[in-house]
């Protein structure tokens, strides 16, 4: 059975949603099954749980309402005596409820989390990769990153093996659409910029001036001054992005991004092409000046909409960019569902990097944690909400891809053989196993700002690779400036700008990662895809 999709926009609303959903539910219902929990009895138990929690905020306001009064009638020194024999026993009756109540519903908790406890241990990180794997059989989630994969793709695919020095690996998630390995993966990247400070200080000074009596007075003045100073700053920031290696366009590079065209309506949009238009033709004319091989497509839509002008290539362009690779990357930026033209397209010879807006920030894959409730109905909610919006998240990731009908194709085997690993796990799996690991043990004792940790491999033997993580951080230490400025009085005075000195540190720890099999004697720091980290 042929699974290519040649349209990303039709098939994920005609077939892929409805089918997605209705996958995730049986997952559900399989888990439910397996537990044996007594649904039934959990709802009873929640029920009681929420009514009884309704009742004590009832409860809680007529006591405090009580309490006031009470305050109120104390004013009053003659009601006093009402307030000894009326007002306190009730105050200490309703105290006494809420006391019960409060047991009483806490002991409702832990007997509906108690019942809802064989269904909360069968949730794994991994069920919503099942379910998208079910859903597209083509892709195949791998447990983790291994160095032969990251091998296969540097050798055969022009990835860059070692990551930018300036960032790490805090999670990834590795796998193939149709054997062609992808890579999604959440850096955190650092950068050095600036920040302004400011600093204030309040003058006085005493004046003399005529009155409108004629008669000389004095009268105090004040200014507020302000000085500032701009000093450097490191800044980090996350990102999420899919890199999809292909063997198609083997020379060809380019870059795209977003235009969020989905904000703007109909006739924005055609004078957005239209001005596009005339940029193509001036960059046709200009080439040909000068002998250059660019060449607009005759389909203006897709060339002013796409915009990757920057391409090395242009016959391996075009064999990628087939009419249906057109129009399905055109309905795919103009769609005014799911996301929009949210994505940046960045292809270097055969990797191909896709970061789109709606992924920023969300986690590679759903953590367990992520369902684990007291209540069946709450956790069946969340469970299917969860994994839509996942698969969601994760198919408009691919969409730019599979929009190109040559990347869905399985690679041709006359690959060059995988050279030998010395080590058994990728850098990039070490280093998200190390952002696991608890602070203390891998960056600097006088950090005050995260850090990026940086994984080299040391050796490995008998499936354990042994790590060091070095980690790059700042301390903080407050300064003061003290900047000259010339008040209204006529004197310069010094205003003190205080500001953040931030002083760079570093650190080194080794560590082990192997399997959870080769690794169980050993004082686990860290899990992660069935890895661990131990020292």
């Amino acid at each position: 059975m042929n699974e290519m999709i040649y349209n990303p926009m039709e098939e994920f609303d005609r077939k892929f949603k409805d089918l997605h959903l209705e996958n995730t539910k049986k997952h559900f219902d399989m888990l439910t099954e397996q537990s044996h929990i007594d649904v039934e009895a959990n709802r009873k138990t929640v029920k009681e749980h929420k009514r009884l929690s309704e009742n004590l905020k009832k409860i809680k306001r007529r006591y405090n309402l009580l309490r006031v009064l009470r305050i109120l009638m104390y004013i009053t020194l003659l009601l006093i005596p009402i307030v000894i024999w009326k007002v306190t026993p009730r105050i200490r009756a309703l105290k006494a409820e809420i006391e019960r109540a409060d047991q009483r519903i806490e002991e409702l908790y832990e007997l509906a989390l108690s019942q809802m406890a064989p269904l909360n241990a069968l949730f794994t990180d991994r069920d919503s990769l099942m379910i998208i794997e079910q859903t597209m059989p083509l892709v195949s989630f791998a447990p983790c990153f291994t160095a032969q994969q990251e091998a296969n793709m540097v050798t055969n695919y022009d990835f860059e093996a070692e990551s930018e020095e300036n960032g790490s690996t805090v999670d990834l998630l590795a796998g193939e659409y149709n054997g062609n390995p992808f890579l999604f993966e959440n850096r955190l990247c650092h950068t050095m910029g600036t920040e302004l400070y400011h600093g204030y200080k309040t003058i006085r000074w005493s004046e003399r001036y005529r009155g409108s009596d004629g008669k000389m007075h004095t009268r105090t003045r004040t200014q507020s001054l302000h000085a500032t100073v701009q000093k450097p700053k490191p800044f980090f920031t996350s990102q999420v992005r899919l890199q999809y290696c292909a063997q198609g366009g083997p020379e060809l590079s380019f870059t795209r991004d977003a235009t969020n065209l989905d904000e703007k309506n109909e006739r924005q949009i055609e004078r957005y092409v239209k001005k596009g238009e005339k940029r193509l033709k001036k960059k046709t004319d200009k080439a040909i000046g000068k002998n250059q091989s660019f060449t607009s497509m005759s389909n203006t839509d897709f060339e002013v909409l796409f915009d990757a002008l920057d391409r090395t290539h242009e016959v391996q362009f075009r064999t990628l960019f087939t009419p249906l690779a057109q129009t399905n990357m055109v309905d795919l930026i103009r769609s005014q569902t799911a996301y929009g033209d949210d994505f940046h397209f960045i292809k270097k010879k055969r990797t191909n990097t896709i970061i789109t807006e709606h992924s920023q920030g969300r986690a590679i894959t759903v953590p367990a944690s992520a369902y684990v409730s007291y209540s069946y109905d709450y956790t069946k909610e969340c469970f299917i909400g969860r994994n839509t919006e996942f698969f969601k998240q994760v198919y408009f990731d691919f969409a730019p891809l599979l929009a190109i009908p040559l990347y869905q194709e399985r690679p041709v085997h006359s690959l060059q053989p995988i050279p030998d690993c010395p080590h058994a796990y990728s850098h990039r799996e070490c280093e998200a196993l190390s952002y696991a690991v608890s602070t203390e043990y891998t960056v600097h004792p006088s950090t005050k700002t995260q850090a990026i940790l940086r994984s080299v491999p040391v050796r490995s033997e008998g499936g354990v690779d042994e790590i060091c993580i070095k980690s790059f951080s700042y301390d903080i230490v407050p300064r003061v400036d003290y900047v000259s400025v010339h008040g209204d009085d006529g004197r310069w005075h010094s205003v003190p700008v205080p500001w953040d000195d931030y002083i760079p540190l570093t650190s080194s720890h080794s560590f082990f990662v192997a399997s959870e099999a080769l690794a169980a004697e050993h004082f686990i720091m860290a899990k992660r895809g069935g890895l661990c980290i131990f020292n």
